[in-house]
């Protein structure tokens, strides 16, 4: 049985090896790289490691920590050697990249298979990336490369130093977990600025589902603007529109589904048949649209420090008015909160909500109290499309929006 064990360690390691080397390899063939190592170096690299976790554990710990400085030597001597031979090679990435597949071989050999494959994979998406992560910095703006740090600070500084424990009356305060919230909300809004970024503003469809991940009412209000002064495109931007409230019930359930799952199961349900209704709509009416509008739609930066501190606290007053709310009127009270918050925002009382379920607020409660926050985040936006957008529009996204709502309020209450 341990042969079997261990020829599978050897086994993963030889195929997560192959697959950095097969993209080493297809680099050099595209003339993207450099001949340092490809489908064959990289095999015999990670299976390298393999073998002196097995004698380091074998015979002794010292044979491991040899392997690895040799390794590293080697890769250190080839490295210059490559710059010897080529003046323009100056980067260190596929050197790099097998000096981790070593480690990787290793990870094979202790059974760690998961931390072993993603980074693996991890190494092969940033080596294949090579020319999007270039064309990405250089796009970079300075205010945005700060804003990242500002981000990065409060995500991977600040969060770790903060106390996890309640505060204050019925301990409604933690610090920790408001915090965590925060990095949490602006880490969607992140991933789709990104997305953003690497794909350009290529039309307005495309610029509504992003805008989903970043805020939809932001979107709503930014269209119904244009919607004005270009009433010819209505039907384009009343799409845009409704596909970032499509992802906005998505969203939601990401939400839950990361911080409670008993939670995900009823709220896949109603805001499943909200999902579906839009996804139909929006594909009725994106036949009648062109796929590509001129133009450009500016979102801003989703990750700047600003808004995350907003959030924190609007969180923190929403969580604490939840628990008041049910303290002392009971299921009433996180009704009354829900539709309150849905006027602002749809995912603070969606953290809120999944997080006091976990113990002291019930399930249904919990999954009445989201989709009524989402159905009056829904109508909000309908206003708001319908005061200050072109008519046309308005009156497409308010008719779409009052059908939701219609059909969302049985949802709220009888699944």
């Amino acid at each position: 049985m341990a042969e079997i064990t261990l020829f599978i360690n050897f086994m993963i390691a030889l195929a997560l090896g192959a697959l950095i080397g097969l993209e080493r390899e297809y680099a050099s063939y595209k003339k993207r790289g450099h001949d340092y190592a490809g489908i064959r170096t990289f095999p015999l690299i990670a299976i390298f490691g393999t073998l002196s976790a097995y004698l380091g554990q074998l015979i002794s710990i010292w044979l491991f920590v040899i392997s690895m400085l040799l390794t590293g030597i080697l890769i250190i001597v080839a490295y210059f050697v490559m710059n010897k031979i080529d003046r323009k090679h100056i980067g260190a990435t596929s050197e790099l990249a097998g000096f981790i597949t070593f480690f990787i071989g290793a990870l094979c050999f202790y059974g760690d298979y998961t931390l072993a494959v993603v980074l693996a994979i991890a190494i092969t998406i940033i080596l294949f990336a090579r020319s999007i992560l270039h064309h990405f910095a250089e796009r970079i703006k300075p205010v945005e490369l700060a804003s990242t740090l500002k981000f990065a600070v409060v995500a991977f500084v600040i969060l770790p130093f903060l106390p996890n424990q309640g505060y204050g009356p019925m301990e409604m305060f933690n610090p920790y977990i408001i915090w965590l919230m925060v990095v949490f909300i602006s880490g969607i809004g992140f991933f789709g600025y990104i997305l953003m970024k690497w794909f350009g503003e290529k039309g307005i469809t495309l610029a509504g589902i992003l805008g989903g991940l970043i805020s939809s009412t932001a979107t709503t209000t930014g269209f119904a603007e244009r919607s004005k002064k270009a009433p010819k495109i209505y039907l384009a931007l009343a799409l845009g529109v409704i596909l970032a409230n499509s992802i906005m019930f998505i969203r939601i359930l990401i939400e839950v589904f990361v911080l409670n799952r008993e939670l995900f199961l009823p709220l896949l349900l109603p805001l499943g048949i909200l999902f579906l209704i839009s996804a139909i709509f929006s594909y009725i009416l994106w036949k009648k649209v062109v796929k590509e509008v001129p133009g450009k739609m500016d979102l801003g930066s989703p990750f700047t420090i600003k808004p995350a501190l907003k959030f924190g606290i609007f969180f923190a007053v929403i969580l604490a008015l939840v628990k008041i709310g049910h303290f002392y009127f009971q299921t009433k009270g996180v009704y009354l909160v829900s539709f309150i918050s849905g006027f602002a925002d749809v995912d603070a009382i969606t953290v809120s909500l999944a997080n006091l379920s976990k113990d002291s607020l019930s399930l249904a409660v919990a999954k009445q109290g989201i989709v009524l926050a989402a159905l009056t985040n829904v109508a909000v936006k309908g206003g708001i499309a319908y005061w200050f957008g072109g008519k046309q529009f308005g009156r497409i996204i308010a008719i779409f929006y009052a059908v939701l709502i219609v059909v969302g309020i049985p949802l709220v209450f009888l699944l």
